[in-house]
């Protein structure tokens, strides 16, 4: 019977995997961002503060909860009404960016309608340019024609990818730029691959800080796997040595944490899950992409439900604090309803609201640590 309860519990586990992946896919390839020229203008509402000043800063991503435009403006509504972040996570548009190519009249036009929709909620952008296949992060994603099965001991890729992030750097300024996400899953996939990543991330990293000095640069790290608790490896040591294969070219130690996937209810996380991560670091600390069920798999192995959701909110910002963490972006504000919750239980329930915008019980403690004042956000970043 453990067996079987154990079997199951890795088919799931894949599967939640799988839903985070096909999330990432399915937006990075809807082209929700194309009409933003035609928005009407956006209305800030005025923000009344009180409580205790938190460190950290608040974002949402902007996954919507449907694919259409007026879905993704409502994403990126939120992020300004009840945070100060927001982060946009993309493959490389690696055509535009091989030698001899220049960027193209639509790439400008829609990184400009982008950048004004960003700076009329006035949130700090978090971009994330995410070069490696959510699927099978060991082999890069979206490769144009010519270049398929290639890695980045290619000299084309390797200077589409800098020029990218230079001009990612220049277009939008980011306050955060992560150059590779959740890289050490490349690193467990294909070590190859990983070893070829570092080449290009160095050479990035220092043409973006030629052009945006304040931008805040690193790439993110799925933290589930770094500490080796998902359920679909083998278990092992946690591999914290991957931080020193990015020297001093890391501004910022970011995660990416869905624990519901290898942890069936909140207080299942050890107590010092996120601080443990003080012993293997000083960087600022950010919370880059994060999640957490509300709803029990239809197979009846993942236990959570929304008071789940709350608790492990409630733990994860009361850590934040304790951290003083430069920022917290939950992963989707609102359930991504494109997702299909009876195969993909992951981020099919993960929002704080839900696709028809009704809150859930974790939304209230979002909103009242939302009205905190930001004192200080370790690592802030931005020009």
């Amino acid at each position: 019977m453990e067996h079987t309860r154990s079997a199951r519990r890795l088919r799931r586990a894949a599967r939640a995997a799988a839903a985070l992946a096909l999330v990432l896919v399915t937006v990075a390839a809807s082209g929700c961002r194309e009409e933003l020229i035609q928005e009407p203008g956006f209305e800030p509402t005025p923000q009344t503060y009180s409580g205790t000043p938190r460190p950290f800063l608040l974002g949402f991503s902007s996954v919507p909860a449907e694919l259409t435009q007026e879905s993704y403006r409502d994403a990126l509504d939120l992020a300004a009404h009840y945070g100060e972040v927001l982060l946009i996570q993309r493959a490389p548009e690696w055509a535009e960016f091989l030698p001899g190519v220049e960027p193209s009249e639509r790439l400008d036009e829609v990184t400009l309608r982008e950048r004004v929709a960003v700076e009329e909620r006035a949130l700090r952008l978090f971009y994330a340019l995410d070069p490696f296949d959510p699927l099978d992060r060991g082999r890069l994603t979206g490769l144009p024609e010519g270049y398929e099965g290639a890695d980045f001991s290619n000299a084309d890729l390797r200077a589409a990818f800098v020029a990218e992030a230079r001009y990612i750097a220049t277009s939008y300024e980011p306050a955060y730029l992560a150059l590779g996400v959740e890289i050490n899953a490349t690193f467990e996939r294909s070590p190859a691959q990983y070893q070829a990543f570092l080449a290009a991330y160095w050479e990035a990293y220092r043409a973006v800080k030629t052009v945006s000095p304040k931008t805040l640069v690193f790439a993110t790290f799925q933290y589930e796997q770094l500490l080796g608790v998902v359920p679909w490896e083998p278990p092992r040591q946690p591999r914290w040595e991957l931080l020193d294969d990015f020297a001093a070219r890391l501004d910022v130690f970011a995660v990416a944490t869905f624990p519901s996937v290898a942890f069936e209810v909140a207080n299942d996380l050890p107590p010092l899950y996120y601080h443990q991560i003080r012993d293997h670091t000083q960087l600022p600390i950010a919370f880059a992409a994060v999640g957490f069920a509300s709803a029990p798999s239809p197979d009846g192995v993942h236990s959570s439900t929304p008071p789940e959701q709350r608790r492990y909110l409630q733990r994860l910002f009361t850590d934040a604090d304790t951290l003083t963490a430069a920022f917290v972006v939950w992963f989707a504000g609102r359930d991504p309803a494109f997702v299909d919750g009876s195969d993909l239980d992951l981020l099919s329930s993960v929002g704080l609201r839900d696709a028809g915008d009704r809150e859930k019980e974790a939304w209230t403690v979002w909103e009242e640590t939302a009205s905190r004042p930001v004192e200080t956000a370790g690592g802030a970043g931005g020009p």
